[in-house]
């Protein structure tokens, strides 16, 4: 196990409006106020949800997509730079429920599409948090 303690900076509270992606809004949030490194949660809903997870065989992240308006139950993650390019990276997990109530989670992949609202808060942290490329997995790891 790696770890480190940090200090919260500030807490942002953010809307987004039906029709923005969800991963480009936080990360170009991210940019435009100069967070580097902290944790964020959501809700609200999305349409047409598109999910991710890791394919240890391939190396490679397989997508889900879905063809429903979802609610969305739960969105969470962190914020990091990539070391070597200073890229902003969010590394987001979400959990959407269909009408019925049957839940789907995965890795947050591009596009994803706001579809009523989208409410989040964001929790700057002091130190910058950093990832670089784990040879074993060939993903840009947190590097505590």
């Amino acid at each position: 196990m790696k770890s480190k303690t940090d200090q919260l900076v500030k807490v942002h509270y953010l809307r987004l409006m039906k029709g923005e992606d969800l991963l480009a809004s936080i990360i170009t949030y991210c940019k435009d106020k100069d967070i580097s490194s902290g944790s964020v949660h959501g809700i609200g809903a999305i349409g047409n949800p598109s999910l991710g997870y890791f394919d240890l065989e391939t190396q490679t992240y397989q997508t889900n997509n879905y063809d429903f308006n979802a609610e969305l139950v739960n969105c969470t993650g962190n914020i990091a730079k990539n070391r070597e390019t200073g890229e902003i990276i969010a590394h987001l997990h979400m959990v959407v429920g269909d009408s019925k109530g049957k839940t789907y989670g995965g890795h947050v992949m591009p596009n994803n599409k706001i579809s009523v609202t989208g409410e989040f808060v964001i929790f700057e942290t002091a130190i910058g948090n950093y990832r670089t490329l784990d040879e074993d997995f060939q993903l840009l790891l947190l590097d505590l």
